[in-house]
């Protein structure tokens, strides 16, 4: 494949288009386009330019060969037999295109500086079910979460080295992991329609990164949701809230519980079955409550986004520590060097 044909196919599966689908935008037959795709025929500027238009990139991102010797290796796919092959190539493109801005970031400061999230150093087995309490606290030990509820995932597992990179939504994927350069685990999660299911989803993959099931007979999704549920409500938190057996939880209570851990209602329910605090009748009836009044939001509740400010922050430091320049800084994050030298001046007293 050429490195225009690359660009070509590249851009349309980002931009959810079929061969036919960009074949009648540009004028030509879909055979035209697959060939464009394989490099066995070259568009012509006229072609290119319309192309660009109908992908909203200027031309040289279509004609250049942008990426850098960025080794994406040992990915692995949640949910493999879910995802088509198409939107597999799709998340992948998606992936090493932010993947290449932190290689090419990375590059100018000393490897000290971001060590990996490494996973040896918060790695816990499970024998039973019954070790996910006792784990979950051990890695909130570890991540230097603290005793209190989690509400930034992204930041707590950035700030421990993971490079997290978010997805629009894309049929049959849930989540992704490899390394780059054979040191940085990186991850790609879908974009989650509230950020309630952002972070379970960023909990639940943070079990499949740390935990090690050497029992067969475990259910590995099992596993990893329960870990969820423990690490961003632990036992000791939840029972000093609502107590360690009720007969009944009121509405109200369960809204505060959302509140408060910022987390789905269903998950809640779950995990207070889990925790023996209801009983199975009460969860059905909580169950029942959640669903009648689903498609209800409240948009009084304050919720903290779950996005990755990681590379920002990174060429911000570059900048101020004089690793790279203003000019360089703003091409980084594609702003205009006015604007960066405003942002730049903000840190700076701030």
């Amino acid at each position: 494949m050429s490195v225009i044909g690359d660009n070509i196919r590249k851009n349309r599966l980002k931009n959810n288009l079929t061969t036919r689908d960009l074949a009648q935008k540009i004028g030509v037959s879909h055979t035209a386009v697959n060939k464009f795709e394989k490099g066995l025929l070259s568009p012509n500027k006229q072609m290119i330019r319309k192309m660009a238009r109908i992908f909203k990139v200027k031309t040289q991102k279509l004609v250049l060969d942008t990426s850098t010797l960025v080794d994406i290796k040992n990915i692995e796919f949640r949910e493999e037999e879910r995802i088509t092959k198409k939107n597999k190539e799709l998340i992948e493109y998606i992936a090493k295109e932010e993947l290449e801005k932190y290689s090419n970031l990375l590059e100018y400061f000393p490897e000290e500086r971001f060590p990996s999230f490494d996973t040896a150093k918060y790695r816990e087995v499970i024998s039973a079910y019954e070790d996910i309490e006792e784990k979950a606290a051990s890695i909130r030990k570890k991540l230097g979460a603290g005793e209190k509820a989690v509400f930034g995932m992204t930041e707590l597992l950035e700030n421990n080295g993971l490079i997290i990179i978010f997805a629009e939504s894309v049929e049959g994927f849930s989540a992704q992991e490899g390394y780059i350069q054979d040191k940085y685990l990186f991850v790609t999660l879908r974009k989650e329609k509230t950020e309630e299911a952002q972070r379970y989803l960023l909990a639940s993959e943070l079990a499949r990164i740390v935990l090690e099931i050497n029992d067969p007979a475990l259910n590995t999704e099992d596993v990893n949701n329960e870990f969820a549920s423990s690490f961003l409500m632990s036992r000791e938190l939840i029972t000093r809230d609502i107590g360690e057996r009720r007969k009944k939880i009121s509405f109200y209570e369960l809204e505060e519980l959302r509140k408060k851990y910022r987390l789905p209602e269903i998950i809640i329910i779950k995990r207070l079955r889990q925790l023996k605090i209801i009983s199975e009748a009460e969860k059905t009836r909580l169950y029942n409550y959640v669903k009648d009044k689903t498609g209800e939001t409240d948009n009084k509740t304050e919720i903290k986004n779950e996005k990755s400010d990681k590379y920002k922050k990174i060429v911000i430091e570059a900048v101020l520590e004089k690793y790279i320049d203003y000019k360089k800084g703003a091409k980084f994050l594609n702003m205009l060097e006015k604007d960066f030298l405003r942002l730049i001046d903000e840190k700076k007293q701030g």
